[in-house]
């Protein structure tokens, strides 16, 4: 991070950031900074916004991964509690801050971020943060093209980061750590520059700038920039770039109790890095679900090996003839004997929906008695190897195969039961919580017949 924002601090600090200031002070005042508000500025950069927040009258503080970013702003703020550090680990104590506010600095890619910005507000307190909007339809869009020389990769990523500013997609973050009153609102920004060689510096001290050089080497990235810039220069005027960005403002309620890291983040590792696959995963949830489950948040760190995961139990589905209701019954059958409150609780509703929530609790609580005979044998299979596989008979096998089941059919009804006992031990052991936005969604019958696992 210190490389690629840091090693152009001063270039930073002079040239780029000064045209940020329409983003801060209209943030600032979206929230109502004054006097005797305590604000922290999380990815501060060299704390030009913490600068102008001290100017209203706040107690500020910043922090940011560069230390010669946060060089720059400590000679601007001397008096303010500027840090070098990981906005996943604020240096802070819970319920210290009135206002929490990140300026770009809190990414689709990062956003268990918010948890920690949770933590360190008090209840009641404010949390702003901006995020770039549809770039794409921004009449200064030319001004972030160079960003795109990078590699494949980088700029698949870079596309990631910037996702927040989607519609609905800040307000579902917001949401899901537990803000209230979320608004999302425009905010006014505009770079200017005075020619295209101040424009190419200036571009060229920013971290995907960094990306771009780092593939095509600094002086190709200058002169790309430059010759873009060159077909925009307008005599007596400067180069101009107004570019869409996103502002969403929050409340940490009142009656919030302080959040410990398992319970902001849904589980015990720290946020997974960021990464495109990550991405893909979390905007497959959203599609799908409208929220990003703990489970997915948790498997961020290793999102290959759950495609490959999912990817075998879609061959046992296609191989053992596995619709959603049997599956639903093996799932079930597996997670309840083994504890899994989260599983137990996802396809308790799977099961529910493909057929009734009474057959599905039944299942969760071991009572068999709405199952047809041969779903019996099945749920009979899931929990006996759960529950130790060395107890298994070759007669419950001639079992299976007494319900209509050929051999390829149990091999595969047998390795879907371990994959599934595999996902529910990572998710357990790493402390994968249940969603309330799952639960919020299951029949009562559901929700009274899990109490085991994870709350």
């Amino acid at each position: 991070m210190d490389e690629g924002w840091g090693r152009r601090a001063v270039d930073f600090a002079t040239l780029s950031e000064p045209a940020n200031c329409r983003e801060y002070v209209a943030l600032h005042q979206l929230l109502g900074v004054g006097s005797g508000d305590r604000v922290l500025d999380v990815a501060c950069g060299s704390g030009l916004a913490v600068e102008l927040c001290a100017a209203r009258g706040a107690a500020v503080a910043g922090l940011d991964a560069s230390e010669r970013l946060i060089a720059v702003a400590r000679d601007r703020s001397p008096q303010a509690d500027l840090q070098v550090g990981d906005m996943h680990a604020l240096p802070w104590a819970d319920d210290t801050f009135d206002v929490v506010t990140s300026f770009r600095g809190i990414w689709g890619t990062t956003p268990d971020a918010v948890a920690e910005v949770r933590r360190v507000l008090r209840p009641g307190g404010r949390m702003g943060l901006t995020v770039w909007g549809h770039i794409k339809a921004s009449p200064g869009a030319w001004a972030l093209a160079p960003f795109t020389l990078a590699t494949r990769e980088k700029v698949a990523n870079q596309a990631a980061m910037v996702s927040l500013g989607r519609p609905g997609a800040g307000e579902e973050l917001l949401t899901t750590w537990g803000f209230r009153d979320v608004q999302r609102c425009e905010i006014p920004f505009a770079w200017e520059f005075a020619d295209p060689d101040h424009y190419a510096r200036s571009l060229a001290s920013t971290g995907p700038a960094y990306e771009a050089i780092q593939a095509v080497g600094e002086e190709a990235f200058l002169a790309h920039a430059r010759a873009a810039a060159a077909e925009l220069v307008r005599d007596g005027l400067p180069l101009r770039a107004v570019i869409l960005v996103v502002g969403y403002i929050a409340t940490k309620p009142v009656d919030t109790p302080p959040a410990h890291d398992n319970e902001v983040s849904g589980h015990f590792l720290a946020a997974a890095p960021a990464s495109a696959e990550a991405e893909q995963l979390r905007q497959s949830d959203l599609d799908e679900l409208g929220y990003v489950m703990n489970a997915s948040r948790l498997w961020g760190h290793m999102p290959a090996t759950l495609d490959g995961l999912f990817d075998l139990l879609g061959q046992c589905v296609k191989l053992g003839r596995l619709d959603v209701r049997t599956r639903g019954i093996l799932i079930a059958a597996t997670a309840s004997t083994l504890g899994d409150s989260y599983c137990s609780l996802a396809w308790g509703g799977k099961l529910t929906k493909a057929a009734n929530a009474e057959l599905a609790a039944g299942v969760l609580v071991g009572n068999d008695s709405a199952l047809a005979p041969p779903e019996q044998v099945l749920a009979a299979w899931a929990r006996a190897i759960a529950r130790d596989p060395n107890s298994t008979t070759a007669a419950d096998v001639q079992a299976l195969r007494d319900t209509g089941f050929d051999e390829a059919q149990i091999m595969a009804v047998t390795v879907f039961i371990a994959m599934r006992i595999a996902f529910s031990t990572v998710n357990d052991a790493l402390g994968a919580s249940p969603d309330p936005e799952l639960i919020a969604g299951l029949p009562t019958a559901i929700t009274h017949a899990v109490t085991w696992g994870r709350r």
